[in-house]
Protein backbone atom coordinates (compact mmCIF):
# COMPACT_ATOMS: atom_id res chain seq x y z
CA UNK A 1 0.00 0.00 0.00
CA UNK A 2 3.18 2.42 0.67
CA UNK A 3 4.65 1.61 -2.55
CA UNK A 4 1.70 2.59 -4.82
CA UNK A 5 1.23 5.41 -2.45
CA UNK A 6 5.13 6.50 -2.89
CA UNK A 7 4.15 5.45 -6.87
CA UNK A 8 1.47 7.53 -7.23
CA UNK A 9 3.06 10.63 -5.84
CA UNK A 10 6.20 10.36 -8.00
CA UNK A 11 3.88 9.50 -11.08
CA UNK A 12 1.54 12.70 -10.19
CA UNK A 13 4.58 14.75 -10.29
CA UNK A 14 5.59 13.53 -13.77
CA UNK A 15 2.07 14.36 -14.95
CA UNK A 16 2.37 18.02 -13.10
CA UNK A 17 5.87 18.67 -14.96
CA UNK A 18 3.84 17.12 -18.52
CA UNK A 19 0.92 19.97 -18.36
CA UNK A 20 3.01 22.45 -17.33
CA UNK A 21 5.15 21.73 -20.82
CA UNK A 22 2.08 21.43 -22.76
CA UNK A 23 1.04 24.93 -21.02
CA UNK A 24 4.32 26.14 -22.49
CA UNK A 25 3.15 25.42 -26.23
CA UNK A 26 0.11 27.76 -26.33
CA UNK A 27 0.64 30.67 -27.78
CA UNK A 28 -1.32 34.10 -27.56
CA UNK A 29 -2.23 35.47 -31.18
CA UNK A 30 -3.45 39.36 -30.06
CA UNK A 31 -1.91 42.65 -31.55
CA UNK A 32 -0.86 43.33 -28.16
CA UNK A 33 1.70 41.01 -28.54
CA UNK A 34 1.40 39.63 -24.74
CA UNK A 35 2.56 36.34 -25.06
CA UNK A 36 3.48 34.94 -21.59
CA UNK A 37 7.17 34.61 -22.99
CA UNK A 38 7.44 37.65 -25.17
CA UNK A 39 8.01 39.46 -22.02
CA UNK A 40 10.62 37.82 -20.40
CA UNK A 41 14.01 39.54 -20.79
CA UNK A 42 16.71 37.18 -21.44
CA UNK A 43 20.37 37.76 -20.74
CA UNK A 44 23.32 35.47 -20.26
CA UNK A 45 23.69 33.12 -16.71
CA UNK A 46 26.43 34.73 -14.79
CA UNK A 47 27.39 30.90 -14.34
CA UNK A 48 29.56 31.51 -10.94
CA UNK A 49 26.76 33.14 -9.59
CA UNK A 50 24.11 30.61 -9.91
CA UNK A 51 25.37 28.68 -6.82
CA UNK A 52 25.66 31.73 -4.46
CA UNK A 53 22.25 32.90 -5.19
CA UNK A 54 20.63 29.95 -4.63
CA UNK A 55 22.38 29.03 -1.65
CA UNK A 56 22.02 32.95 -0.04
CA UNK A 57 18.23 33.34 -0.72
CA UNK A 58 15.63 32.79 1.82
CA UNK A 59 12.81 33.05 -0.63
CA UNK A 60 11.71 29.79 -2.40
CA UNK A 61 12.46 28.51 -5.76
CA UNK A 62 9.57 27.63 -7.45
CA UNK A 63 10.26 25.33 -11.14
CA UNK A 64 7.62 24.65 -13.08
CA UNK A 65 7.07 24.01 -17.15
CA UNK A 66 6.48 28.26 -17.99
CA UNK A 67 6.42 30.94 -15.84
CA UNK A 68 2.83 30.88 -15.86
CA UNK A 69 2.47 27.37 -16.20
CA UNK A 70 -1.14 25.93 -14.51
CA UNK A 71 -0.98 23.31 -12.69
CA UNK A 72 -4.21 21.52 -10.19
CA UNK A 73 -1.74 19.28 -8.44
CA UNK A 74 0.76 21.93 -7.28
CA UNK A 75 3.99 23.31 -7.86
CA UNK A 76 7.41 22.22 -6.79
CA UNK A 77 9.25 24.62 -4.48
CA UNK A 78 13.03 24.27 -3.00
CA UNK A 79 14.57 26.28 -0.64
CA UNK A 80 17.86 26.33 0.07
CA UNK A 81 20.13 26.59 2.81
CA UNK A 82 24.66 27.70 2.54
CA UNK A 83 24.93 23.90 3.23
CA UNK A 84 23.69 22.82 -0.04
CA UNK A 85 20.81 20.81 1.11
CA UNK A 86 17.41 21.99 -0.84
CA UNK A 87 14.23 21.11 1.01
CA UNK A 88 11.67 20.59 -1.71
CA UNK A 89 7.91 21.58 -1.12
CA UNK A 90 4.66 20.92 -3.03
CA UNK A 91 2.41 24.58 -3.16
CA UNK A 92 -0.65 25.14 -4.70
CA UNK A 93 0.54 28.82 -6.01
CA UNK A 94 3.56 30.87 -6.07
CA UNK A 95 3.46 32.93 -2.66
CA UNK A 96 5.13 36.55 -2.09
CA UNK A 97 7.39 34.67 0.55
CA UNK A 98 8.25 31.66 1.94
CA UNK A 99 6.60 33.41 5.21
CA UNK A 100 3.49 33.64 3.18
CA UNK A 101 3.01 30.38 2.25
CA UNK A 102 4.47 28.89 5.75
CA UNK A 103 1.26 31.58 7.00
CA UNK A 104 -1.09 30.19 4.52
CA UNK A 105 -0.34 26.34 5.71
CA UNK A 106 0.92 25.52 2.09
CA UNK A 107 4.09 23.70 2.48
CA UNK A 108 3.67 20.38 2.30
CA UNK A 109 7.14 19.16 2.53
CA UNK A 110 7.81 16.33 0.31
CA UNK A 111 11.61 15.47 1.18
CA UNK A 112 15.15 17.00 1.25
CA UNK A 113 18.46 16.61 -1.46
CA UNK A 114 21.69 17.31 -1.44
CA UNK A 115 22.73 19.74 -4.11
CA UNK A 116 26.12 20.27 -5.53
CA UNK A 117 27.09 22.26 -8.26
CA UNK A 118 29.49 22.66 -10.82
CA UNK A 119 30.21 24.28 -13.90
CA UNK A 120 30.61 22.67 -17.18
CA UNK A 121 31.55 24.40 -20.19
CA UNK A 122 29.06 28.07 -19.69
CA UNK A 123 26.51 25.91 -17.99
CA UNK A 124 25.62 25.31 -14.27
CA UNK A 125 24.45 22.18 -13.28
CA UNK A 126 22.91 21.08 -10.06
CA UNK A 127 22.78 17.74 -9.13
CA UNK A 128 20.89 16.59 -6.18
CA UNK A 129 20.30 13.47 -4.49
CA UNK A 130 18.22 12.49 -1.27
CA UNK A 131 14.73 11.16 -1.12
CA UNK A 132 11.01 12.91 -1.84
CA UNK A 133 8.01 10.92 -0.90
CA UNK A 134 10.46 8.52 1.08
CA UNK A 135 11.85 7.33 -2.65
CA UNK A 136 15.31 7.75 -3.74
CA UNK A 137 15.86 10.11 -6.65
CA UNK A 138 18.42 12.26 -8.12
CA UNK A 139 17.95 14.48 -10.68
CA UNK A 140 20.01 17.67 -12.26
CA UNK A 141 19.27 20.85 -13.51
CA UNK A 142 21.35 22.46 -16.02
CA UNK A 143 20.87 25.93 -15.84
CA UNK A 144 20.88 28.01 -19.22
CA UNK A 145 19.52 31.79 -18.96
CA UNK A 146 18.30 34.17 -16.66
CA UNK A 147 14.83 35.38 -16.90
CA UNK A 148 12.66 38.08 -15.77
CA UNK A 149 8.49 37.91 -16.16
CA UNK A 150 5.41 38.38 -14.58
CA UNK A 151 2.65 35.44 -13.29
CA UNK A 152 -0.44 36.52 -14.65
CA UNK A 153 -1.87 34.63 -11.82
CA UNK A 154 -0.53 36.18 -8.86
CA UNK A 155 0.60 39.32 -10.12
CA UNK A 156 4.06 38.81 -9.25
CA UNK A 157 7.21 39.67 -10.71
CA UNK A 158 9.50 37.24 -10.86
CA UNK A 159 13.08 36.32 -12.03
CA UNK A 160 15.03 33.21 -12.39
CA UNK A 161 16.76 30.89 -14.78
CA UNK A 162 15.75 28.62 -17.77
CA UNK A 163 16.59 25.07 -17.04
CA UNK A 164 17.09 21.87 -18.38
CA UNK A 165 15.89 18.92 -15.98
CA UNK A 166 16.84 15.69 -16.05
CA UNK A 167 14.60 12.86 -14.32
CA UNK A 168 16.46 9.50 -14.66
CA UNK A 169 17.42 10.34 -18.09
CA UNK A 170 14.41 12.00 -19.19
CA UNK A 171 15.24 15.69 -19.93
CA UNK A 172 12.76 18.44 -20.02
CA UNK A 173 12.37 22.45 -20.71
CA UNK A 174 11.41 23.68 -17.12
CA UNK A 175 11.84 27.37 -14.96
CA UNK A 176 13.54 27.92 -11.96
CA UNK A 177 12.09 31.24 -10.57
CA UNK A 178 11.65 33.58 -7.48
CA UNK A 179 9.48 36.03 -6.41
CA UNK A 180 11.39 39.43 -7.31
CA UNK A 181 11.09 42.63 -5.80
Amino acid sequence: MKKSRIFAAALSLVAVMAVGLAGCSNSNSSKSGSNQQASFKNKTTKKADVKSTLTSSKQLWYVTGSVNAKSNSGLEAYSFDKQGNATVYNVNKIYKSYAAADKAKALNKEGTLKATFKTKGDDTIVNFKGKLSDIPMTQKFTVKDTLTGKNKATHLKVAGYHIARDVDNDVTKAVMIKVGK
